[in-house]
């Protein structure tokens, strides 16, 4: 919650609530994950990276179910209900600004990540023996890097911007313009 305002007038503003998954898919996402976690630890022997990689997925798996969906990364500091949903505000300007960025930072990464893996790290991994413990930190960079973007809210409506559904399970589709609202990517470049 933030607020707003003066000190005669502090207004609580919040983004838009979003509802959970139902309580049996919920619990049933929570359970796949504590079955993959106790699967991890109980089998023997452990190759560190399927011991790591399933303690992961399974966190991921019981996280989603606990939250009842993935939370929405914020492009604006103190986000407000829009005045018009015609108008582009200097707040939506810059949360399509941030959203660029990562746009740019997740289109680099890929490239940037390889470059630095065939010919820094995977040498030296390649003479310890184990390359493949470079799959862990590049694979959770990258989901990390690619969520920020596909997870952000939308500077204007506050849901997601590539959603469709308030839900916090709602899919993702690759679009230019908010699902909610309609904010195009590049609406501050036009107005």
């Amino acid at each position: 919650m933030r607020s707003v305002g003066g000190p005669a007038g502090i207004v609580a503003i919040e983004y838009p609530t979003r509802p959970a998954i139902p309580a049996l898919a919920r619990y049933a996402c929570m359970a796949f994950g504590l079955m993959n976690i106790v699967s991890v630890v109980y089998t023997a022997p452990p190759d560190l990276v399927m011991f790591v990689g399933g303690l992961l997925v399974g966190g991921g798996w019981f996280g989603f179910g606990l939250y009842g969906g993935y939370p929405l990364a914020s492009t604006v500091v103190d986000w407000h209900p829009p005045a018009s949903f015609d108008a582009v505000e200097e707040m939506h300007r810059q949360g399509l600004r941030v959203m660029r960025r990562r746009r740019w930072i997740m289109a680099l990464s890929i490239p940037i990540v390889m470059v630095a893996v065939m010919f820094l790290v995977m040498p030296l991994l390649m003479r310890l023996g184990h390359p493949e413990y470079v799959f862990l930190p590049v694979a959770g960079a990258l989901v990390f890097v690619n969520f920020r973007y596909y997870g952000s809210r939308c500077p204007r409506c506050g849901h997601g911007f590539f959603t469709r559904s308030a839900s916090r399970a709602a899919r993702i589709y690759h679009d230019n313009r908010c699902g909610h609202c309609g904010l195009s990517l590049d609406a501050d470049k036009t107005s």
